[in-house]
């Protein structure tokens, strides 16, 4: 009948709104951030402190990272540095690595990583298996011309619709936390929160 149709239009409408709801992320990218404070009890009730940890290990390529790697290539379309199908390369030996080839198959871009050749295959592999051109190179120290970052660095500027996301320099890492880890934190502990301790890399999420 009619009203029987009504009803189940109403209700599709109903249920619509309730997938809008911050329970359904937007594709991949909208699985970045927002991860969970978890309390840790029996450290708790030891200290006598309620002690949280924000688990960035549930960021979707696995750390901390996919909130940087997701922020650089952000900027650089913002920027127009980089046009659709176009190159991100980063010289990296961490999870920067993973999340920026994660960010580039979401994004429909090529992602290309330096490394030094210390490290392990395990990683190597990861990057490959998600689809990153890897070149592993001599470790050499910053202030030699092969380090590995100022090879990516000469890669990107030697091709077309390339970008180098310069991670260790660029104002977009730090950002991320800015904008987004920062006020979780805030937000998840009603502000009530008196320290807060990182293990640091690039410094990004600890400026941010």
């Amino acid at each position: 009948s009619r009203d029987k149709r009504m009803w189940r239009v109403s209700a599709l409408r109903t249920s619509s709104r309730a997938f809008s709801s911050d329970v359904i992320r937007s594709g991949f990218l909208g699985t970045v951030g927002q991860t969970p404070m978890i309390r840790l009890d029996n450290i708790g009730r030891d200290t006598g402190c309620e002690i949280l940890v924000k688990a960035e290990n549930l960021n979707p390529g696995g750390s901390v990272k996919d909130r940087a790697a997701l922020s650089l290539i952000k900027q650089a379309e913002n920027q127009g540095k980089i046009q659709p199908g176009g190159t991100v390369v980063e010289g990296t030996a961490g999870n920067t690595g993973i999340g920026l080839a994660h960010m580039c198959n979401a994004l429909g871009y090529q992602c290309v990583i330096y490394m030094p050749d210390t490290q392990s295959q395990e990683k190597i592999d990861i990057l490959r298996g998600l689809g990153a051109l890897v070149r592993p190179v001599p470790a050499v120290p910053f202030d030699n011309p092969d380090n590995y970052n100022h090879q990516a660095r000469r890669f990107a500027e030697s091709i077309a619709n390339a970008v180098w996301t310069n991670q260790f320099d660029n104002t977009a890492n730090r950002q991320a936390h800015i904008e987004t880890t920062g006020p979780e934190i805030w937000q998840q502990t009603d502000g009530k929160v008196s320290a807060v301790v990182f293990a640091t890399g690039t410094g990004g999420t600890l400026a941010g």
